[in-house]
């Protein structure tokens, strides 16, 4: 008998693949260790073109490649090529690149720079721009100041939002509202994309005393219930929205980088319940979540039952960068009361756990040489065998517990959280 949980993490990942296809993840980079440049140029130039993108994206800034060992590095970027393949992209030829994923992170590990992982914050951004007397919101993704913000977003790793501009939200914004900073229809919109960060992006087109064209851009966004505004100005549109998602990667990398040790980080683990896990579809789905992230190195299946599972998690960065991470993550969501605040784990009926058991298999066995089968792998492989996991409804018990409520934009996990419930995208 195979550990279950090892075959999941080795080898289910074509149908897990084929399982998540379906699944909409707007916030994860899925190019994260690509990179896309001009072919016109010598193999050295394409090479350290390419590993200088892939850095950028993975430190939110450009400051990286002003690091000595950085640089010394980039001089040797055929170690760190993959594969590569001519593509053709509006008219011109370019190479994408793909870089090895190991050897890039372990450098950034042993300097001890953070890395920004692949789940990134939404920003949703409300656009409007004014050329003569009347503003007008910026509807089209084709316009010239949208393409500006794609490519920044592409180069930085960000996730850029943009409204749908419906009949619903039409009745509410309009461009002369959102120009004189009035958010109240702003504020009733946005919350359908489950935005992070809501930013309101006002350009203005101006001809100084000399006769020469100037733009104004103004940055509104809402803070502990509080516009915080900034204004740039230059004459070129473009290098003032580059600010702009400068400005915007530089703090989220901040927030949300992370130094990955090289060992296990000690004392770093924690053991979740998850709610909502229904069967191996569920199971896979969850794997792959915490297989993403930098922060975890290891998960073990502690126990199951349809409906529940537990997993203990071991940490591969900080417990604060774990939760910051796991706020991000939009499949699993805390547990809360009604009126806003956590449920207390301590206060909660946890499934009885054999300590002892979980710290002798903390380290993930090999396929290979496998251990007897846990208590809760053959629940779930019971489960499985009479397929009532799939179908089976959540028991009674689980059913009369806290009801979650809609999280908030922010999430705040607090440290030590344990109780959350997987929603299927």
């Amino acid at each position: 008998m195979r550990h279950l949980w090892s075959l999941f993490c080795k080898t289910l990942g074509l149908s897990c693949l084929l399982s998540l296809s379906c699944y909409s993840f707007s916030a994860e980079l899925t190019d994260l260790f690509q990179a896309e440049v001009d072919a016109n140029q010598s193999q050295s130039q394409w090479q350290q073109a390419a590993v200088s993108a892939v850095l950028v994206k993975l430190t939110g800034g450009e400051q990286i490649l002003t690091h000595q060992a950085v640089k010394t590095a980039i001089r040797s970027s055929s170690d760190f090529i993959k594969q590569y393949q001519m593509v053709q992209r509006d008219g011109r030829n370019l190479l994408q690149v793909s870089l090895d994923q190991q050897k890039i992170t372990s450098m950034l590990q042993q300097l001890q720079i953070p890395i920004w992982g692949s789940r990134r914050p939404d920003v949703l951004i409300w656009l409007t721009e004014k050329t003569l007397d009347q503003p007008q919101l910026v509807l089209l993704a084709e316009h010239p100041l949208r393409n500006a913000l794609a490519a920044q977003a592409k180069r930085y790793g960000l996730s850029y939002l943009y409204p749908k501009y419906d009949e619903q939200e039409l009745a509410q914004v309009n461009a002369p509202a959102l120009w004189s900073g009035d958010w109240t229809g702003l504020s009733q919109v946005s919350p359908r994309y489950q935005a992070t960060q809501v930013f309101n992006l006002l350009l203005e087109q101006q001809v100084d005393m000399t006769g020469q064209l100037q733009f104004r851009l103004t940055l509104q966004t809402m803070v502990d219930a509080a516009i915080q505004q900034q204004e740039l100005s230059g004459p070129d549109a473009t290098a003032l929205l580059l600010q702009f998602s400068q400005q915007l990667a530089a703090a989220q990398a901040a927030k949300y980088a992370v130094n990955v040790q090289a060992s296990a980080v000690s004392d770093g683990a924690v053991q979740l319940t998850l709610d909502g896990i229904e069967g191996l579809t569920d199971l896979v789905a969850v794997q792959k979540v915490f297989s993403s992230m930098l922060t975890v190195r290891q998960q073990q299946l502690v126990e199951f039952k349809p409906g529940t599972a537990t997993i203990r998690l071991t940490f591969a960065a900080s417990e604060l960068d774990f939760y910051q991470a796991l706020a991000l993550e939009k499949k699993l969501q805390p547990v809360i009361k009604a009126d806003g605040t956590v449920i207390d784990p301590a206060n909660m009926d946890q499934p009885s756990v054999d300590q002892a058991a979980i710290a002798q298999n903390a380290t993930q066995p090999s396929v290979d040489n496998p251990p007897a089968i846990s208590a809760a792998e053959q629940a779930l492989e019971a489960a499985l065998s009479t397929d009532s996991a799939s179908t089976t409804e959540m028991p009674q018990a689980a059913a009369q517990t806290e009801t979650p409520v809609a999280v908030p934009v922010e999430v705040q996990i607090p440290a030590g959280h344990t109780h959350f419930r997987f929603v299927r995208p």
